[in-house]
């Protein structure tokens, strides 16, 4: 009877300690700031025998800052033979010169229990985070998203997905005015109720505020944006309160530019202290099968657990990028990406129909403009026009956008899709074969929809330019998406097991 404590004693500590991805010899440093002085050699013997004191564990927990372990902690550490744990833990893949973890995400499906599936979307938009955490195996139970054409197309695809349109608020005795969707006005609890959730028994909170003040094409100008910059101070409240196994907000690239890093550092100070284990990083939708080099950043964070992974690529552009990308890992990936996926690739899978949508629409060209793009090849933007076909901004020379009126290339993933792709004269949005913009169907093919999903407009039967670019522009991608979901699941899953 008394080796089966000590075994349990020993794998109480060894999970903890695989959990935060701390070695024997790393313990020896943090006992050392708890003023408790032990060597290696030491804590290798007492591990390994499973004979040590109930101060001991009770030290190593507290430096570690384990600070409660749950009945269900205890009988997943007793189930799990030792083996497992160190077979599981050669899942991550270490990049060791950023300390990001990455593991592999092809063998998908891993199973949660109950309401751990759960998602709480917020900043929704028009679905495309939550359509590949669908796709990865959660579900989304409620949304919060203040743009009502957004509201109207969730509506339209995923009525079963709750959205969160109270128009007025009961405070201090009566009732007050607000804008549906407006987070600022929400409390986490109505939420939950409304939802029929429960703080701490959420899988995840989801969700990316406005991307404009954070954004290379806006004016950059962070929190200090008077409409929109503050609002992920909204997402940490709703996460405190809500207290979901795990989390992930989403931004643009340019989030993590020198002037914004007091955001990125308010919100891992925030999370941590709450004891979330918090990993970001800047991931490339092309490197997991859409046909878009897109970047966008992800903060992820887990409850009490260190260093969470992100999805290693399932696609590259070639061989030699593949081993820049691994070069400094600290070992080699057995299985190799598949290619890119193409601008062709999407487009010749759109059904011969699609035109006859509601949702379809394509901006008007002049003669004059039809006739510039028929100098402009793939690849190429406006400075191959001969200077007397150009229109006066691009002839002073003080326009640098080197995308500008640019033809899309057909064998490569597409630029970045933002809001005004419909327009050839916002980017690389010439069609690649006609004398076009992009129509609003292509640009959901080329951010990843599923092609069954329809965009709508509140009180209009069918889509606007500006209102289908709008929802499409500022998505997700669904394929990065349902990677970054599927490599969340795998670590709930063994975190579950207590196998890492």
């Amino acid at each position: 009877m008394k080796s089966k404590w000590n075994k349990k004693a020993k794998q109480i500590l060894k999970t903890e300690l695989i959990k935060r991805d701390i070695s024997h010899e790393q313990l020896v440093d943090y006992l050392d700031n708890i003023g408790v002085k032990e060597t290696k050699a030491g804590i290798d013997s007492k591990l390994s025998r499973g004979t040590f004191s109930a101060a001991f564990l009770l030290q190593c927990l507290d430096a570690i800052g384990c600070s409660y372990i749950s009945n269900e902690d205890l009988q997943n550490v007793v189930k799990e033979p030792e083996v497992e744990y160190k077979t599981t833990k050669k899942i991550f893949y270490k990049n060791k010169k950023s300390n990001i973890r990455l593991l592999d995400i092809s063998d998908e499906y891993y199973s949660l229990n109950g309401l751990y599936n759960s998602v709480v979307s917020l900043f929704t938009g028009a679905g495309g985070l939550d359509i590949g955490l669908e796709q990865a195996g959660f579900k989304t139970v409620v949304c919060v998203e203040n743009d009502i054409n957004c509201r109207e197309t969730i509506r339209f695809n995923r009525p079963d997905w709750l959205l969160f349109e109270e128009g007025q608020k009961f405070s201090q005795g009566k009732f007050e005015p607000r804008e549906p969707g407006d987070i600022r006005k929400i409390d986490v609890n109505e939420l939950l109720k409304f939802a029929n959730l429960k703080s701490g028994k959420v899988g995840l909170v989801v969700g990316g505020a406005p991307c404009q003040p954070f954004s290379n094409i806006g004016k950059r100008k962070g929190q200090e944006d008077k409409n929109n910059g503050d609002l992920f101070h909204e997402f940490v409240r709703m996460v405190k309160g809500i207290k979901p196994r795990a989390f992930i907000f989403e931004n643009v690239a340019g989030i993590t530019q020198s002037k914004h890093n007091d955001v990125i550092k308010y919100m891992i100070e925030s999370f941590a202290g709450s004891g979330y284990g918090i990993s970001y990083t800047i991931l490339n939708s092309a490197n997991y099968g859409v046909p878009q080099r897109r970047e966008r950043f992800f903060l992820i964070g887990f409850i009490n657990f260190v260093n969470p992974a992100f999805p290693l690529p399932t696609h590259i552009k070639d061989k030699k990028a593949w081993e820049v990308f691994t070069k400094d890992f600290d070992r080699k990936p057995i299985k190799k990406p598949f290619n890119w996926t193409t601008v062709k690739d999407a487009f010749e899978n759109l059904p011969s129909d699609y035109k006859k949508r509601d949702d379809y629409a394509v901006m008007n060209i002049s003669p004059k403009v039809v006739e510039r793009m028929t100098y402009i090849s793939q690849g190429q933007n406006f400075k191959v026009l001969p200077m007397e076909i150009r229109p006066n901004c691009w002839k002073n020379g003080k326009h640098q956008g080197q995308d500008t009126f640019g033809r899309l290339i057909d064998k490569l993933p597409s630029v970045t899709i933002r809001t005004a792709a419909y327009n050839p004269a916002k980017g690389m949005y010439i069609h690649p074969f006609e004398n076009r913009g992009l129509d609003i169907i292509e640009m959901a093919a080329l951010q990843n929809f599923p092609i069954e999903w329809q965009f709508k407009c509140h009180n209009r039967e069918r889509i606007t330019l500006v209102s289908g670019g709008k929802q499409i522009g500022n998505a997700v991608p669904p394929g990065l998406a349902k990677a970054l979901g599927v490599a969340i699941r795998k670590q709930l899953h063994f975190i579950e097991k207590g196998q890492i």
